[in-house]
């Protein structure tokens, strides 16, 4: 069995991970207290992150018990026509997916099932296999709460997901943002070194190069997007 996170290059795999959910979530704000934390920005409301506008993604190097991986994570705009149009060249090549909800919004959490599951179920092709993450955001909020933990916690037995609660507020000690990315991160090397272990060539890919902070957008013309710039990072 593989014990080892690089490749044969001596590089570190890369995982692409895609964030879904409805836009005010706060899943622009998760990705920035994850690959910003040193930043004296975070000394602020990060909850305040504007608006993502088409897809963007940054990368963060992360630990596991065999070394570096880099995790790739791509964050898209929540708005329905614009994912409808995108998914299916946001979800190319995903190893993991992140389901994000508001607890102080049942709205945004009945979205998951009603729109996005069926839009991720639609885009993927039978033998692929995702891991899948749920995560509440704005834990911090618990005396406005909305959904309750158990109503999660049956929407993860429905489509086998495991659960965290975050907070991106500085001053939560219940903020959990490192370790949902992490638990992502855990499943699918996980995944991958046993695909290794049963296929030498298998598994495991890294990208070269891959830029720090990257945004695609629609083009002029609705429904197209720049594929140039997704194929430079390698994911399309």
């Amino acid at each position: 069995m593989a014990t080892r996170a690089t490749s044969a290059g001596g590089k570190p795999p890369v995982y692409k991970i895609v964030m879904l959910g409805d836009s005010g979530v706060g899943k622009t704000s998760l990705v920035t207290r994850l690959t910003n934390s040193s930043n004296k920005v975070l000394n602020d409301d990060i909850s305040v992150t504007p608006a993502t506008m088409g897809i963007e993604f940054e990368t963060q190097m992360m630990d596991t018990p065999e070394g570096k991986v880099k995790a790739q994570i791509w964050d898209m705009e929540g708005s329905e026509r614009f994912a409808r149009v995108l998914m299916p060249t946001y979800c190319r090549k995903a190893k993991g997916i992140i389901l994000v909800y508001d607890i102080t919004s049942l709205k945004s959490f009945e979205s998951l099932s009603e729109r996005w599951m069926t839009q991720l179920n639609d885009h993927l092709s039978s033998g692929d296999e995702l891991a899948k993450l749920l995560v509440g955001n704005k834990s911090d909020l618990d005396a406005e709460r909305e959904v309750p933990r158990a109503m999660a916690e049956a929407f993860c037995t429905q489509y086998g997901l495991e659960m965290l609660e975050t907070s991106t507020k500085p001053t939560c000690d219940a903020g959990n943002v490192p370790q949902s990315f992490r638990k992502m991160i855990g499943i699918i090397h996980e995944r991958a070194l046993a695909a290794s272990s049963t296929n030498s060539r298998g598994g495991i890919h890294s990208i070269n190069g891959a830029a720090s902070h990257n945004t695609v957008r629609l083009d002029e013309k609705e429904g197209t997007v720049n594929c140039d710039t997704m194929a430079a990072c390698g994911c399309y």
